[in-house]
């Protein structure tokens, strides 16, 4: 016949597996606490910590200032890019891909671009608006799609500006 034990298994395994689950904890804490390389550093940092700390203050304000003189630089030449150019929007309609001028000073605000001509007469004044600046003009591309503009219509757009420096904002490219 079988007879239980007089001393329950679980009442040994228990405890058992608490110290073991204790000793693995220790064992995953042990890199954050210390390092065996930590004595050694400890014991070079005692002897002479004060050449070693003003060295790296040093070296960290010498760098600081290097920065500070590099973001100024990058400032003043972002700003003189910035000077250098005069841009002129000009906007395709969406409804059928006429090109559009803008100019608060005239009567009719929104002038359209018909020919090379028209064109020629308004690079021209934008030239002399710009003084010394560089000239660019950006032409929109409508934002909702239509259908427009046409590539003959852009096409003929690049050859009315390809003697100045101009760029094309499609939003679907």
């Amino acid at each position: 016949m079988i007879h239980l034990p007089k001393r329950s298994v679980t009442r040994f395994f228990v405890p058992l597996i608490d110290v073991l689950i204790l000793l693995f904890c220790i064992f995953l804490l042990m890199p954050f606490v210390s390092h065996p390389d930590a004595t050694l550093q400890k014991s070079n940092a005692q002897a002479d910590p004060k050449p070693e700390l003003s060295q790296d203050v040093t070296e960290l304000q010498r760098q600081l200032a290097e920065e500070r003189r590099r973001v100024e630089r990058l400032l003043r030449e972002r700003s003189h890019l910035a000077n250098q150019i005069n841009v002129k929007v000009l906007e395709i309609d969406s409804a059928n891909g006429q090109l559009y001028s803008f100019d608060a000073t005239s009567p009719e605000p929104r002038q359209e671009v018909r020919d090379q001509s028209d064109a020629q007469r308004l690079i021209d004044r934008h030239k002399r608006t710009a003084g010394a600046r560089e000239v660019f003009f950006l032409i929109l591309y409508p934002r909702e799609l239509t259908g427009y503009p046409l590539q003959r219509q852009i096409d003929k757009y690049r050859r009315w500006f390809k003697d100045v420096p101009h760029g094309f904002d499609n939003p679907r490219s």
